[in-house]
């Protein structure tokens, strides 16, 4: 009975084992890239790594061949040297199959295996490299001419790519409309695999108004979609309008007539129509973007006549036209100026002229009515020519000197322009002058002009003239001057005074006027007042160029004139710094002074520097200090950005300052591929330099990097940042589980757990050993579907069909940590007949081992009664006589008999317990 159990127990204890063997992963402890797309041209990365205990002694990569079961060995380890071959590299190591593939043709994509082989057993997995192509993209721009009807059409080419690209159009930024739009799509395969597809896009090009169209190409090889922009030609309407100038060829005035368009494109279709059958001049004239066509025509043959231009145009819908009449010239008659005064008219043809002997500058004006271009004068006096001193400037008859007897008379002058004509006759009289002594007016003015004061003191409107004169302040320097004016017998006189503009005391000018009509002398005072101080400002401003600092300061001085002088001096020196200094006179009379500096700022930092301001007002020289900064150092900064996984990580080492150059390097660790960009921006003068490395937290996992600035004179400063390094130990289940284990490792392989069925939304709790900040969790069945999860919980329903094997997977960029779950759903009647069976085997194992425990207890004492016998009876043996067994047997006695039995029977027992 006991052995029969022992045989069930290990009955149970193998199909335990082979449920283990049969839960197991085909590829356990390995990390592989399952799928890789690979660019056509380039390089591309196989990976493959053995994370397991074992000791492998051989590993490669090889290609599944075209018939079953045939591979090819790519590159690898054997015999403990690495190998390559078929534009593969050599791997990193008997572990890390991590290769590099040179994607030379479109036959490279197919299914790769990476296999490592130990004394145990074997491991291997399989990737999947897709090949894809960067197209080309090429763009064509052609033109022709249907029925009139001027076409254009774009082909843009996207040549060799793979998968096939996909083109669009946009036009002004919108897709194309189908309206007048056409696109023709073709595609061309290649034998190496790849493929061109060419868009043509068609257009009439007067119902387009853009000047260019974009090809939008998209492909999985293009981070976006490129935009290919090709200039077309579009046609615009143009502006259209007819125009008359009058011109004079020899003696003879013309009108030029003028069709023009201008602005539009393509050329406009010009014509000019009038209503004559003569031959005319014609001109045609094309200045950028502007067309004419101009006919000459003779003014007086064509007075009235309608001019027609007529408009053809592509943006037209029908011809437009353009109507002028030109004019109809007439004369209506000359009149003498009325601001003469003593006109008088009789209501007859001729009108009549009073002058005032002696009276100079005399002019009489003549006015034509009429709309004439021009026009011929001739004037004459009592039929024959005019007085000496007399003579006809323009429209006017102007009387040189006194006006004199002679000069009395009847005066025709006769307007005309080729027929027309129109005459003037008036009758000049010269009346003698009459002498009465009238006093002056006077007045007295005061104002600026180029930075002086200009004092006018007149006598006007006297009989006779006055006489005027100044008094002056002793030790004034000034400047002054008289004329004179007459006019119908009175005169003026006028007296200006020129007089500086500021002056450090108070300054009276005094105007003195003598007339007969005056008992008196008249005087008038002007009293100038003070010169207003200077208004100074100093500014200063700074540049960068070539990356030096440079600082313009400015100082200026508003004040009366003259201008202020200014220099500049550095800190408590004498010496003066070059400078350029402008003036510029305002509207109201004041000058505005300003002087400017310009120096590197390194050459004066931290110093003063002083602007002296020296002005007629000022008693003394005023002076304005400004303080030049010291440069700051620039500031440098180092961080890390952990960005979402699986996103690379970022370096980021920012300088910022003033005049800060783009000199960022980053110090990284051999064979590191350096990913980097450097940005910058401005605000105001300061410079922020960014430079930003990109890579894998596993290339740099544990490493400080460094990142150094370089500045002009030779210098550098480093700043390091420290990469964490982290660990994912294991994934554990804090639900109650029982271990499978492997018969290779000590490990639990898989957990086995067993849920309720119909109790819904059991969680089976699971928890990540190590020090990640934050890790991605999910489960999915032995099929591949995914199953819900709620934090760190796996939400399972406790129907049948959640029955299974669960791998839940727990990652941090490399780092990964998986778990093998096997879950059992069990109802109640099952439930039952599993604890009756436990109690049943834990009774019966009770009961084996306390019969075990009784028959080893009844052996022990039998043992030590036979030892007693054996003594008793080896005493008995030397008491007897030596004989032979058979006489010992036949001499013992009935008690010796049954003695002997119970030693044989004993030996039974003994032989029995050897046996088991």
């Amino acid at each position: 009975m006991g052995c029969s159990w022992l045989l069930i127990l290990g009955l149970v204890l193998n199909v335990a084992h082979c449920l283990e063997i049969l839960g197991l992963d085909g590829y356990p402890n390995l990390e592989v890239s399952r799928n890789v797309t690979a660019v056509l041209g380039e390089d591309a990365y196989l990976s493959c790594r053995y994370l397991g205990d074992s000791l492998i002694q051989t590993a490669k990569w090889k290609r599944q061949g075209n018939s079953k079961g045939t591979a090819k060995s790519l590159a690898g380890f054997r015999l403990g040297k690495p190998f390559g071959r078929d534009n593969f590299s050599n791997p990193e190591s008997l572990t890390n199959l991590t290769v590099q593939m040179k994607v030379s043709s479109v036959g490279v994509e197919g299914e790769y295996i990476c296999e490592f082989e130990s004394d145990e057993e074997n491991f291997f997995a399989s990737v999947f490299v897709s090949v894809v192509a960067r197209p080309h993209i090429q763009i064509l721009v052609d033109a022709e001419t249907i029925n009139d009807t001027h076409f254009q059409s774009v082909s843009c080419s996207a040549v060799g790519g793979r998968p096939t690209p996909q083109i669009s159009w946009l036009v002004g930024g919108l897709p194309p409309s189908d309206h007048f739009f056409t696109v023709n799509v073709t595609e061309t395969l290649h034998s190496n695999g790849t493929s061109t597809l060419s868009s043509v896009l068609r257009f009439p090009t007067r119902l387009q108004d853009e000047n260019s169209v974009t090809c939008v190409v998209q492909h999985p090889t293009l981070p976006q979609p490129e935009l290919t922009t090709a200039e077309v030609e579009s046609y615009t309407r143009p502006n259209v309008t007819i125009k008359a100038e009058m011109v004079q060829r020899g003696e003879n005035d013309s009108w030029v007539v003028s069709c023009v368009s201008s602005g539009g494109r393509p050329d406009t279709d010009i014509s000019l129509a009038l209503n004559t059958t003569e031959e005319l001049h014609r001109e045609s004239d094309t200045d950028s973007d502007v067309q004419k066509v101009s006919v000459y025509l003779p003014a007086t043959e064509h007075e009235g006549r309608t001019v027609t231009c007529v408009f053809d145009h592509p943006k037209f819908t029908q011809k437009e036209s353009r109507v002028l009449t030109l004019p109809t010239f007439y004369l209506s008659g000359v009149q003498l100026n009325s601001e003469l005064g003593n006109i008088s008219d009789d209501f007859q043809a001729t009108e009549y002229l009073e002058l005032q002997e002696g009276e100079s500058d005399v002019v009489i004006g003549l006015e034509v009515s009429g709309n004439v271009p021009r026009y011929n004068i001739i004037c004459s006096k009592d039929d024959g020519p005019l007085p000496e001193g007399v003579e006809l400037v323009g429209m006017s008859l102007v009387v040189q000197g006194p006006v004199e007897h002679q000069h009395a008379g009847l005066y025709e002058c006769v307007v005309s322009y080729h027929h027309l004509e129109a005459a003037l006759r008036f009758n000049v009289t010269v009346k003698a002058p009459v002498v009465h002594s009238v006093p002056p007016t006077i007045g007295v003015d005061l104002r600026t002009e180029d930075g002086r004061w200009v004092i006018e003191c007149s006598a006007a409107d006297a009989v006779p003239a006055a006489n005027v004169s100044w008094l002056l302040p002793e030790g004034v320097s000034e400047d002054f001057w008289f004329n004179s004016t007459s006019q119908n017998g009175s005169h003026s006189v006028r007296g200006v005074l020129l007089l500086p503009a500021c002056s450090p005391q108070e300054l009276t000018a005094e105007c003195v006027i003598n007339h007969p009509a005056f008992e008196e002398p008249e005087n008038r005072s002007i009293i100038l007042p003070l010169c207003a101080r200077p208004n100074i400002t100093i500014s200063a401003s700074t540049e960068w160029k070539d990356g030096h600092k440079h600082t313009k300061l400015d100082c200026s001085a508003d004040s009366s004139a003259p201008a202020a002088a200014i220099t500049w001096h550095v800190g408590n020196s004498d010496d003066n710094i070059s400078h350029v200094t402008e003036a510029e006179v305002q509207a109201d009379g004041s000058v505005s002074a300003r002087s400017s500096v310009h120096f590197l700022s390194s050459l004066y930092a931290g110093q003063n520097l002083t602007c002296t301001v020296q002005h007629p007002s000022l008693e003394a020289p005023e002076r304005r200090t400004i303080h030049l900064p010291v440069h700051k150092a620039p500031l440098l900064s180092v961080s890390l950005v952990q960005q979402q996984d699986p996103s690379p990580w970022l370096a980021v080492c920012r300088c910022r300052g003033e005049g800060v150059g783009k000199n960022l390097a980053w110090i990284l660790p051999e064979n590191a591929k350096s990913q980097t960009s450097l940005h910058s921006e401005y605000e105001g003068h300061m410079l922020e330099a960014r430079l930003t490395y990109q890579f894998p937290l596993a290339r740099h996992e544990g490493q400080d990097l460094s990142c150094v600035y370089q500045f002009e004179n030779g210098n550098t400063e480093k700043k390091t940042v420290h990469v964490p390094r982290y660990y994912i130990t294991s994934l554990r289940v804090l639900n109650h589980t029982t271990p499978l284990k492997s018969r290779y490792t000590a490990q639990p392989v898989v957990h086995r757990l067993s849920l309720h069925e119909n109790h819904h939304n059991q969680k089976i709790l699971l928890r990540v050993e190590g020090n990640v900040p934050e890790y991605n969790l999910n489960c999915q069945r032995s099929d591949g579907s995914s199953v819900p999860m709620e934090g760190a919980a796996m939400i399972l329903q406790s129907e049948r069909t959640d029955k299974g094997l669960y791998t839940c997977l727990a990652s941090f960029y490399h780092h990964t940590a998986t778990v093998n779950i096997q879950v059992e759903v069990i109802n109640e009647s099952e439930q039952f007949a599993l604890m009756a069976m436990i109690c049943i085997s834990t009774a019966s194992a009770i009961l084996l081992i306390l019969v075990v425990t009784i028959c080893v207890c009844c052996k022990r004492n039998t043992r030590k009664e036979y030892k007693k016998r054996e003594s008793v009876s080896a005493l008995t043996a030397l008491m007897h006589e030596p004989t032979s067994p058979q006489v010992k047997k036949s001499a013992a006695t009935e008690k010796d008999s049954k003695e002997y039995a119970q030693l044989v029977s004993y030996s039974i027992v003994i032989d029995v317990k050897s046996t088991v």
